[in-house]
């Protein structure tokens, strides 16, 4: 059995980590702040302030690099026919039902 090159095991990896350490740099030169760079965990707060989950004023805005990082991610998943739709709306329900799921409770009749 033939062993494998170190190179070729963890070469994609390293590559990886090198793109997103450029994208770090680029973000943070691009006016990031520079404890933020490309944290996830950042984007992620912001987002939640964004949509009203928490009142902290300076992290309340969608940054364009999450919208970037989510439009990418979906791309490449159609790309490689990956992609599967598991939740959402169903545009194939029955007009009667969906009406019926959005009228109030007092208002709905049985009969």
């Amino acid at each position: 059995m033939r062993e494998k090159s170190w190179f070729r095991e963890y070469g994609l990896i390293l590559a990886a980590g090198v793109a997103v350490g450029i994208a770090a740099l680029i973000l943070t030169a691009s006016g990031n702040p520079k404890n933020m760079g490309f944290c996830i965990a950042c984007f992620l707060r912001d987002i939640s302030g964004a949509v009203g989950l928490h009142s902290a004023a300076k992290v309340q805005y969608v940054r364009p690099v999450s919208i970037g990082l989510v439009l990418g991610a979906f791309i490449m998943s159609v790309a490689s026919k990956e992609f599967k739709a598991r939740a959402g709306s169903s545009p194939a329900l029955p007009k009667s039902r969906v009406i019926k799921w959005s009228m109030p409770p007092k208002a709905r009749t049985s009969g």
